[in-house]
Parts: C-alpha cells; structure tokens; sequence
C-alpha cells in the first residue's frame, strides 16, 4: 500500500487570478500547483479567457466588486497563509484587489501580468500605473523583465539599470523582487532582490516552446511553499525555480500550439536530474 501523499490540514493558499480553460495557466494552473505541493487552493476569479495552446480569442473581465465579493467570502470563512495574483485585467479591478489588500495578515505575491514574454504589452497604461499601487503590499513581486521596465520606466540596457528598476520597485513598497530575466549567455536568469542585494540564480534552459503557464506556476510555487510553512525564501525560490525547469523538462505535446508547462510532476533524485541536464 503506498504511503498517501503529505499534506497540511491548515495550509491554504488564495490565487487572485484569470481562467484558462485550457487548463495551463491562470487559477487552474495555480491550484493544479498548490495540490501537488500538498497546499489547499481557494480562487478568486478576476477575468474569462477563451484560450487555448495556440492562443487567446477573448477576455472578459468580472466587475470590481464582483472580484471583491469573492476575497471576502474566501477571507470570511477560510484562513489563507499566503496569496498571490496574476492577471488581473484592468485597473479597476487592481485598485480593488489593492484596497482589499488592507486587510490581509499574511505575504501576498504579485506576479504583474502585464506584459507577455514576447514583449506584448496586455494592458492598459491606467492598468500599469495601478499596479505600482499594489507594490505596497507586495511581499515579493516576479515581474518578467518587460515588466519590470514598463513599471519603472528603465531600459534595462546594463547591470545598472536593471539594478536601479528593482531598487526603484523596492521604493515603490515591494519588499523582495524576483526578476525573471529570460535568457542570458544561455541558462535562464532570475535575480532576487532583498533591498540589500541582487542575486543571480541560473537555471537550465532547454530547446522547447511548452512553456505556457511557467510565471504563473512558478509563482504559485513560491505562495505554495510559503503557505505549506517553508521560511527561508532564498531556498523556496531556488526549489520553484528548479520545479518549473523540471515542468519545463517534462512538458507534454498537448494541443497544436505552446504546450504547458508540467504541473504533475515534483522534483525528482537529484543524480537523475543531473543525468538528464537539469542543474541542482
């Protein structure tokens, strides 16, 4: 009889976040994550997609106060240890999530969708000027590095500046950044900023376009560990990191576009994943 996998009672984690009913992204890659971490999932759904691995046909945003009705009913009665958001659509809706934000006991992690890794730009000028509002709250932010520039208004041409963009988020009330830096001399970069140093972590990259949902996973990753009651937040990051590369590595052809990443598997011996190329 197989030993049932672990899991604690009292570890919930909240996602503030859009659909995919593809089921790569959005809340149902975050509570897909959350569930293998052994957390407990509650969701507040911000906007409907009409998605799938080639593509987004339609958006449809909830009203604010609808999305607020949905943190409330979930803060009322459950017992979140950590939250995090993704897309949140419009500026609207991020004033709420931020005043609502007010009242939360417990680390929220903003992943600012607003700007896709290819550099697309998916919201409003309002909307990215309301979203530094939320950076108060924020006890981590992972912006990509189209992101980061577009909330701080820095090029990112030099160590400099892209220094100077996680000091100014820093400034603005984030208390760490993770900047997700894409690929760099060919390992991809992350840089985790504490407001007392920047520290580059590396990962492996592989030859592959199944990669839908890896920011929203990795971020979910991180509120997961948080809420499942891990402290040390160099070593939660390093293990999120490490897991997406794993989901990166074992991403399955599913549909005829850019596949998700790989939700169902957790790290495995460290020697197999040597042998395979993935680095520890």
């Amino acid at each position: 009889m197989t030993e049932p996998k672990r899991f604690q009672p009292n570890s919930i984690a909240l996602t503030i976040a859009g659909s995919d009913p593809s089921g790569g992204a959005g809340i149902q890659a975050d509570l897909k994550t959350f569930q293998q971490i052994g957390v407990y999932g509650a969701s507040v759904v911000t906007l409907l997609t009409a998605q799938n691995t080639m593509g987004v046909r339609r958006v449809e945003t909830m009203s604010p106060d609808l999305v607020i009705d949905q943190i409330d009913a979930v803060l009322d009665d459950l017992k979140p240890v950590a939250a995090k958001t993704g897309a949140l659509g419009n500026a609207e809706i991020i004033e709420a999530v931020t005043e609502r934000a007010e009242r939360f006991m417990f680390p929220l992690i903003v992943d600012p969708v607003m700007v896709s890794k290819h550099g697309d730009t998916l919201v409003s000028d309002d909307a990215i000027e309301a979203y530094r509002g939320l950076m108060k709250h924020a006890f981590l932010v992972t912006p990509n590095r189209y992101e980061l520039a577009a909330l701080t208004g820095n090029d990112l041409n030099s160590t400099e500046s892209i220094a100077k963009a996680i000091h100014d988020l820093h400034m603005m009330g984030a208390k760490f950044v993770l900047a997700k830096m894409g690929e760099v001399d060919g390992s991809s970069e992350h840089i985790l900023g504490s407001g007392q140093e920047n520290l580059s972590i590396q990962s492996s990259r592989f030859p592959t376009k199944n990669t839908h949902g890896a920011g929203c996973v990795l971020s979910a990753m991180i509120t997961g560990l948080i809420a499942y009651g891990e402290t040390d937040l160099r070593k939660i990051i390093n293990r999120a990191i490490r897991q997406v590369t794993i989901g990166i590595y074992n991403a399955q052809s599913l549909g005829r576009g850019q596949s998700p990443v790989e939700t169902r598997v957790l790290e495995n011996d460290p020697m197999e994943l040597e042998r395979d190329g993935i680095e520890s």
